[in-house]
């Protein structure tokens, strides 16, 4: 299994290496004449691979949308694992703030247990988590546990977000339509 994962994520990699426009996210918007910040949520799988779509300009969303999609090409039921950045989930909890940032990253079964890694990364990297609603964990490659796992989303259903909105419910409550915030940090 761990051969198949590192296959799609070079797959991945070489898409973007090929990718065509502007490399970052607001010039690539002006360049196709698109705004608003759902437009890169909306992307579908098969939007980035048709229109060679660079890396940064899909973000992590678009990544964990892509290799689910080419993972269920090979039989792989992935996960997409929502974490949101703690800090910006507590001032946005505490009123402080109305945007958090996150990041989504994949869950693929091995060998009876769940498995977690960054698709964006060039080299297969597991990452040490339970997957527990609350959990903090190491999302980025930091070395800091400063992100909580707040959802894990079959990779069909996660296909299926297509809104800042969504994904910030995600965050919240760990459902795409629930805006309440039910995820409890678990320190």
């Amino acid at each position: 299994m761990e051969e198949k994962i590192k296959c799609i994520i070079a797959q991945m990699h070489s898409m973007f290496h090929d990718a065509v426009g502007p490399r970052s996210r607001s010039d690539y918007m002006k360049s196709h004449g698109v705004s608003g910040r759902n437009w890169h949520f909306g992307l579908s799988a098969a939007d980035i691979i048709k229109d060679k779509i660079p890396a940064n300009v899909i973000g992590c969303t678009g990544r964990a949308k892509l290799f689910c999609y080419l993972a269920a090409q090979k039989g792989i039921k992935a996960h997409v694992v929502c974490t949101a950045k703690y800090d910006d989930w507590k001032a946005t909890h505490d009123g402080k703030a109305n945007h958090m940032n996150g990041h989504q990253i994949i869950a693929v079964e091995i060998d009876g247990k769940m498995r977690v890694f960054d698709p964006g990364r060039k080299n297969l990297v597991f990452i040490d988590t339970e997957l527990k609603s609350g959990e903090f964990i190491d999302a980025i490659g930091s070395g800091k546990k400063d992100y909580i796992v707040t959802a894990v989303v079959p990779g069909d259903e996660f296909a299926k977000m297509n809104t800042y909105q969504q994904l910030s419910n995600l965050y919240s409550s760990g459902d795409m339509s629930n805006s309440e915030f039910t995820v409890k940090p678990q320190r």
